[in-house]
């Protein structure tokens, strides 16, 4: 890929990426401006200065991305069950506005994985962004963490409408293979799966999908196993 050409993409990625802590500080405005609860509006401030901050490093990420310095991306080992319920936790306004829940499963085998911090979590925030868009309401959203295969294997499932099998294979087929934005689905540009794909390469890994027939999707982010993991289990 050429410099340029990453560059551009990345600041599209970019604009895509900040739409849902966007979204997020609007729904969290909304209801501190309907709270009287003086602890409630100190605990949404706070959510607030969060996501506004962790924003500013991720525009921060896809610069040095942009500029293709991947030496800068420093790799280290990471546990995963805190992570995920950190997203999560930051996330639960905006599931709770669109009237959807989380499930989370994780076992009670140590999950740490390789990778880097602020990619990760993004990338996971790509992934229930892209599940919130399209599952139903009063349904779960499932996250999930797993070893499989030597990997560490990090699942996010929506239960929306029944992909067709040719769009399914069609998504399935570009996943790595291609730097313009992906998807199947109707009204998505697919930029979110673009970088969470991106993401999930750059920390050496890789993404997958499965269909359901009862409806839905999930995607997999296929990570390396730290070798803290081994020392954790002497």
């Amino acid at each position: 890929m050429k410099v340029e050409e990453g560059f551009n993409s990345s600041l599209i990625a970019a604009a895509h990426e900040l739409k849902t802590p966007l979204c997020l500080v609007r729904q969290l405005t909304i209801e501190l401006e309907n709270t009287n609860d003086e602890n409630r509006k100190i605990e949404i401030i706070r959510r607030i200065k969060l996501t506004t901050e962790r924003s500013l490093k991720l525009t921060d990420n896809l610069t040095k991305m942009a500029r293709l310095e991947d030496a800068l991306f420093e790799m280290e080992p990471i546990q995963l069950t805190g992570l995920i319920n950190e997203v999560v936790d930051e996330l639960s306004p905006l599931s709770k506005a669109l009237k959807q829940n989380f499930n989370i499963e994780v076992g009670k085998r140590p999950l740490i994985a390789v990778g880097h911090r602020e990619l990760l979590r993004s990338l996971m925030m790509g992934l229930i962004d892209n599940a919130m868009k399209y599952n139903q309401v009063n349904k779960n959203i499932d996250v999930s963490a797993r070893i499989h295969r030597g990997e560490t294997v990090i699942a996010v499932r929506d239960y929306g409408s029944i992909m067709d099998l040719r769009q399914y294979r069609q998504l399935a087929n570009t996943l790595g293979k291609n730097a313009t934005p992906i998807s199947a689905r109707p009204l998505s540009s697919g930029l979110g799966l673009l970088i969470a794909d991106r993401f999930v390469r750059a920390m050496n890994g890789h993404l997958s999908m499965s269909r359901h027939h009862s409806g839905g999707v999930t995607f997999m982010a296929h990570l390396p196993i730290s070798s803290q993991l081994n020392l954790l289990e002497i």
